[in-house]
Formats: structure tokens, sequence, C-alpha cells
């Protein structure tokens, strides 16, 4: 090859702007013997682009290298021709492109379900209305901000969800780092988002007294449903018109009731305590193991952190109803033919099975609504265990390790609701305080306080009445002469 010419210009946003660092564009131009079939050589022109950062001086000695690289002296054409390609794809690789890529990546790993797939897809689309055919080499810290603004005032998304964005799109760019297109992730100096603090409340005691009734109503409700529809049968089977059958249509009701007592007395989360096996549950003891979390896919996973492990206490009442509910469990199941185990769901669908997240939903918004709870979520019964707990006295240990918090900051930061009540008591205690104090403060009678400057005037001696201390009283005290040597002691 030779070197027929070569330029160094600036290269610019595309409204105009510098780079910062600037941008230079190398132009070299190269003539090459082409060999042809019959033999002969042909004449060629190749034009040979690269771009680079930093001041102007900078890019001309790269020029330089590259001049002396590709003269003769270092690459081959075929070589050349490549890094050209491979330029070429660097510069047309979008954001866009750049996310399809990593979401087949994602794809393949299979570290997630496809219903997060799809969720962090939809997120994504925000950023790709503003950003979408921006080369990914040309976006910057800027664009990134102002994207995030521009995507908060069009849509209103909150600070969480704004968070997740910034999550998945730092993600991306750092997919488009192991794949050489960009050399640094814009998003790693951007501030992320903040997340909001959920918007969770915890009910009173007397709330969680008034749901805790509508939840024994419910039971008795159920259990009188469900003798009602076996008595029907037992007739249908006595007139020997009674179909085979492979559910228990009312367990599932129950179930459900169950997992509202389980969630209020524990303070579990919705997956934990539809996790429960009758394996965790100790009645004798009474206390539940919590080793397992059901996640929305009906996907049985261990906690994210060890403190998630653990065992817990319930009270009388709640270990009185779950026995009484066993017991009944495994009487409709064996009707149904089926055996009731250590692994069998505490609460159980009508086959026996594992009751899934989403049907529980729906039952629980139906529920909730016709008890006058409408709008109440089922974590917030977690809510409500921390809050009326560290109200009534119970340290803030005890209470992390049953929701099996990894740190007592998650538990006061996040589950600790402040009760009215206690701000009313916490005014009146101080303001009781500091009226006890005044009290103490407060001068006593004259003639009491004369009569205690009297008697102080008998035990205390003038400075002045007491007698020299000299060499010779020192002496003396020595020897053992009591009265001076506790006197030499006093005012030395």
């Amino acid at each position: 090859m030779r070197f027929t010419g070569g330029s160094v210009t600036e290269e610019k946003r595309r409204n105009g702007k510098s780079f910062n660092p600037k941008h230079w564009r190398i132009c070299l131009s190269f003539t090459y013997d082409e060999e042809q079939e019959d033999g002969s050589t042909k004449k060629k022109r190749k034009r040979v682009t690269r771009i680079v950062e930093g001041t102007k001086t900078h890019a001309y000695e790269e020029r330089d290298k590259l001049i002396a690289e590709l003269d003769g002296k270092g690459e081959t054409l075929d070589e050349v021709v490549q890094q050209q390609k491979e330029q070429e794809k660097v510069d047309n690789m979008t954001l866009t492109k750049l996310i399809e890529l990593w979401d087949a990546a994602r794809r393949t790993a299979s570290k997630a379900s496809e219903r997060t797939l799809t969720e962090d897809r939809n997120r994504l689309r925000h950023v790709e209305r503003h950003l979408g055919n921006v080369p990914v080499k040309d976006i910057t810290i800027q664009m990134v901000e102002q994207t995030y603004a521009a995507i908060r005032k069009e849509t209103g998304l909150s600070g969480t969800s704004m968070n997740q964005i910034h999550t998945l799109l730092k993600n991306v760019f750092e997919k488009g780092i192991d794949y050489d297109y960009i050399y640094r992730n814009p998003c790693t100096r951007v501030t992320a988002p903040r997340r909001d603090k959920p918007n969770r409340r915890a009910l009173t005691a007397e709330e969680g007294t008034t749901l805790l009734a509508a939840v024994d109503e419910s039971e008795a409700e159920a259990f009188k449903s469900l003798d009602e529809k076996e008595a029907r049968r037992a007739y249908r089977e006595k007139l020997g018109i009674a179909k085979e059958r492979h559910f228990m249509r009312g367990l599932h009701d129950i179930s459900c009731i169950m997992a509202v007592r389980i969630g209020l007395a524990t303070g579990q989360r919705r997956g934990e305590v539809f996790a429960l096996t009758w394996g965790d549950v100790d009645l004798d003891e009474g206390t539940i193991h919590v080793g397992h979390n059901v996640t929305y896919q009906d996907v049985v996973k261990t906690p994210k952190t060890d403190s998630g492990v653990r065992t817990i206490a319930i009270d009388p009442t709640t270990v009185e109803h779950l026995s009484m509910w066993k017991d009944r469990q495994a009487d409709e199941l064996a009707k149904i033919r089926v055996k009731q185990t250590d692994e069998t769901p505490v609460c159980c669908s009508s086959t026996g099975g594992r009751i899934r997240i989403d049907n529980f939903s729906h039952w629980w918004g139906i529920w909730r609504k016709e008890h006058g709870f409408d709008g109440l979520k089922f974590h917030e019964l977690r809510h409500t265990q921390a809050t009326l707990l560290l109200a009534n006295g119970v340290d803030v240990k005890t209470v992390q390790t049953r929701l099996g918090h990894a740190s007592a900051s998650i538990t006061l930061d996040w589950y600790a609701h402040a009760i009215p009540q206690n701000d009313h008591a916490a005014a009146e205690m101080l303001g009781n305080l500091l009226n006890s104090k005044q009290e103490e403060d407060e001068p006593k009678d004259p003639q009491e306080n004369a009569a205690q400057t009297q008697e102080e005037s008998f035990r205390l001696l003038p400075h002045e009445n007491l007698p020299k201390v000299t060499a010779k009283s020192r002496q003396k005290a020595r020897r053992g002469h009591t009265k001076t040597g506790q006197l030499v002691q006093l005012v030395s």
C-alpha cells in the first residue's frame, strides 16, 4: 500500500456542539494493487477513517502512527478493511440495537422469568423514545440526565420506577462495554433517581382487632358452608346420584382466611405464608419455621438473606385455630383420596396443592372490600406487626428477628410507623418530667432554710477559725494525735 493523503477534522454533535473531550475524525487514503483473475493487477484506492478523543495535537499524532502502521509496516489490507468494518459497526450501533442485544443475552442466560424480562423491556422503552436512534458512542452524561427529566415530566413515574430504569440502562451500557461499542458507561456518573418510600400504612390496635374479628367471622361462615355442602353431598350419595369428585370446593376459601390470620399474627410476607407446609409448623411448641418463599410465578425459592430463615413464635389463639384447621384439612383431603403429610401446604388449594398467588390476590381484593378494608395490602399486615410490637415495648432486635430483616435499621426505617396516641403520651410524659424537676428546684420555706443554715454553721468551721498548721503540728499528727491529724488532712 502507498499513502496518498490524509486529514484531521473535528467530529461534532448533531446540534453542532463539540464533544467533551473533543472527537477527531482521521481520514487516510491509500492505493494498492488488487490481483485480478487473469493474473494482472489493478490499482485500487482505499479510505480508512478512525475517531479519536483528545486534543488536535493528539489527533495528528494518532494520524502519523496510523500512517506508519498502514504504509507497509504493520497491518495488511485485510486487517485494515476489517477494522474499518468494525468502526462502521460501532458508528451504526444505536441504543435500541444495543438494548436488543442485551435483552437477547439475558434471555439466553435464562436467569430471569419471562414476566420480568417483558417488564424490564417495557421500562426501557421510555428511554428509547428519546435516545433510541442515537449512536451509543455519542450518548453523554448530560443526555442521560435530560432524558430522565423528560420521562419524569411526561409520564409522572415515581422515583422507584425511575431508579429501576436507571439500573437497567446502566446494565445495557455495561453490555456495550463488553461488546467494545463504548469505552465508558455514561450512567456511572449520573446520580441515580431516589427511590420513593412505599406509601404503606400500619393498622392501629383497634383496626387490627376489627380485622381479626372479621377473620373469625369469615372462618366460621366458611366452615359452616363446607358442612352444608357435605350434608347435601351425603344426601346425594344416599340417593346414589353423587358424582365422583377430585376436589373440595370449600378448601380454597378457608385456606385464604387462614393466610390472613397467619399474616396478621406473624408478620410474614405473602409468599412466605403460602410456602408454609405442616412440617414447618410445630403446634406443640407454638412455632413456625420460615425457610421458603413463593414468587408470583409460583416458584418456590429460599430467602434472599440468611436472616430470612427464622423460627418465630405464634400466640395460643392462632395455635388453636391452626390445630383445628389441620385436623379438618386432613379429613377433607381424605375424601378426595389425598393424604395429608408434612409436605402438604398449610394454605392448600381445592385439590390439596399450593395456592397460586394471583388466585389469592383475586380473593383478597373481594374479601377486604366486603369487610370494610378496601385498599388494604397484605404486606401492610407486616407493617402492623412491627409498629404495634415496637409501640408496646418489644425490643427492636426481637421485631427484627420476627420479620427476618438483615439489620434493625430496615425495621425502624421502613416498618415502624408513628402512632398518634404514643405521640400524645410522649408529650404528657415530658411535661410531667419537666414539671417535677421544676418543683424540685423551687425555693423552700424561709424558716426551713434558716434552720438548715444554722445547722450547717455548727457543722462547718469558718476558714479564719481554723488553727494554723505548722511543722510542729504535722509532727504531732504523725505521732498519732488524731484530732490534729484529721485537721491537717482537711486543710492540706
